[in-house]
């Protein structure tokens, strides 16, 4: 018989699963790590910190890790989301500390809690991101976005494709602030901006070409 290491309890086997939701920075180094490397991350750590991983039934059982809303490769998260389950009863409270102790270097956590099971998965609304404009005037880029902000649909062609916003959407935001130009992106069910497309509307396309780290400062859930 194939042992099964307590760390890998599929889903199924009669125990109560504790549901979590982690809020965590992905911050230098770590943002050039894939999404899939960022999950087999989280397995380690959450095995080195001795929890046991619900996993999902079936041939091929898998962890019950998700991520609301995956990263791009080589942008920084400032307030990253995962959800996933344990096996067992777990008070977040008192697994805090040792989570937080075997978080690499580049991660830090935020906020660790536990959602009501009835609620279902979390809902993307949309995302927050910043980059640095490194613009002397800018003049120019607060024109365009009064441009932007007064139109009556946004829209950005894709390869052929177009994409399309209201600037006046709840989850939409286009602004500067000091060195940064903030904005905000609204989760759409026919399609939403790439953080590039949105910089290369305003003028800013060459930002990340140049290394100018992008970062996502928030994602917004329902």
């Amino acid at each position: 018989m194939k042992r099964v290491s307590p760390n890998l309890i599929p889903e199924g086997t009669g125990e109560p699963k504790t549901r979590l939701r982690i809020r965590f920075t992905k911050c230098g180094d770590l943002r050039w790590i894939s999404h899939r490397d960022l999950q087999r991350l989280w397995e380690r750590l959450l095995r080195r910190a001795d929890l046991q991983l619900a996993f999902s039934q079936g041939f091929h059982p898998k962890p019950l890790i998700s991520f609301p809303s995956a990263l791009a490769l080589g942008v920084e998260a400032l307030d990253e989301v995962i959800e996933l389950e344990l096996l067992g009863v777990v008070e977040p409270a008192a697994i805090e500390s040792v989570i937080r102790r075997e978080m690499p270097e580049g991660m830090e956590l935020l906020q660790l809690e536990s959602p009501q099971a009835a609620l279902g998965k979390a809902k993307v609304l949309g995302a927050t991101y910043r980059i640095t404009h490194g613009l002397v005037n800018v003049d120019g880029l607060a024109a365009t976005i009064a441009e932007i902000q007064n139109l009556e649909v946004l829209e950005i062609d894709r390869e052929g494709k177009t994409v399309a916003c209201d600037p006046k959407h709840e989850n939409f935001e286009l602004r500067v602030e000091n060195e940064y130009l903030i904005f905000s992106i609204p989760n759409l069910p026919l399609g939403s901006f790439r953080p590039s497309e949105l910089l290369e509307r305003v003028g800013l396309g060459k930002l990340i070409e140049e290394g100018v780290t992008l970062q996502r400062t928030k994602v917004h859930l329902k």
